[in-house]
């Protein structure tokens, strides 16, 4: 079935909505939403043309659908990429520390790029990454003053508020079809935050409980909460539960039952990072 384009004709006044673009290599996920109006929601995921760069994949699938140019309230990009790392957030406000750490931490040979250091409100860290300085050049000359961030941040936000018992002594686990976010929290800090590809389920079995076991030296016995693909949740949840006590799904944020049924299989940190603004 061919994928109609959202049309500019979609929204009367996107002044009054938000835009979130999830960029990762030839998937470009969109949000839109009004955060005044709980049902206001619009996902779509947008096919890209796999014959073309990364690059020009993106910028066709953002002209073929004209309302991704509206003049929108607030407009943030999640970059999605394996290739992070966690400094402290003193790191990231020195410039000259800054650029030598990325240089041991982060490698990108491949093309020219440019160093992001995003720092995690309510916490003492940063995420570090270096996108490619043509997509981040497109983005900012297309989209009005666009926020962008790391696929791990609203991660780390919401999952620390998502308990009401708290975050410490979880590992929460992500799931995507062939990657798996892993965070784990002490008090309300993180304490182990990291992304994994898989190829097998079995694979992402043992590096959640590999990452368990390494978590065990502060004394907790883990419970694991798990969100994302449910296809894989449910495949591994029996196992992990030969292993570990406590295994459960993460609780769907209740605003997003309302929206399309296609918003549900949107990716987790998409659809929560409206709930931590």
């Amino acid at each position: 079935m061919t994928q109609q384009p959202l049309d500019s004709s979609l929204i009367a006044n996107p002044r009054l909505y938000n835009l979130i673009l999830r960029v990762e290599p030839m998937r470009l996920d969109v949000m839109i939403y009004n955060g005044d109006e709980e049902d206001s929601i619009i996902y779509r995921s947008i096919r890209q043309d796999a014959s073309l760069s990364q690059i020009a994949a993106l910028e066709e699938a953002v002209y073929d659908n004209p309302v991704l140019l509206g003049d929108f309230n607030k407009i943030t990009v999640i970059i999605a990429t394996n290739e992070y790392a966690i400094v402290p957030q003193w790191v990231a406000a020195d410039d000259t520390l800054a650029d030598a750490v990325a240089e041991k931490l982060l490698v990108n040979d491949e093309c020219e790029s440019e160093l992001l250091m995003i720092p995690v409100p309510e916490t003492e860290i940063a995420v570090t990454l270096k996108p490619e300085t043509r997509l981040l050049a497109f983005l900012r000359r297309t989209f009005n003053n666009p926020e962008i961030t790391h696929h791990s941040v609203p991660l780390i936000r919401y999952f620390s508020k998502s308990d009401k018992l708290g975050a410490a002594g979880k590992i929460f686990v992500n799931l995507r079809s062939e990657s798996l976010d892993i965070i784990s929290y002490s008090n309300s800090s993180p304490n182990l935050i990291n992304t994994f590809n898989f190829r097998d389920k079995m694979d992402a079995v043992y590096y959640i409980l590999a990452c368990r076991e390494q978590l065990k030296e502060d004394g907790c016995d883990h419970e694991i909460l798990i969100s994302g693909n449910s296809e894989i949740r449910e495949s591994i949840t029996p196992v992990l539960r030969k292993y570990v006590g406590y295994v459960m799904p993460v609780i769907f944020p209740s605003t997003i039952f309302k929206a399309a049924k296609d918003t549900m299989k949107a990716p987790f940190d998409l659809i929560v990072l409206p709930l931590c603004e």
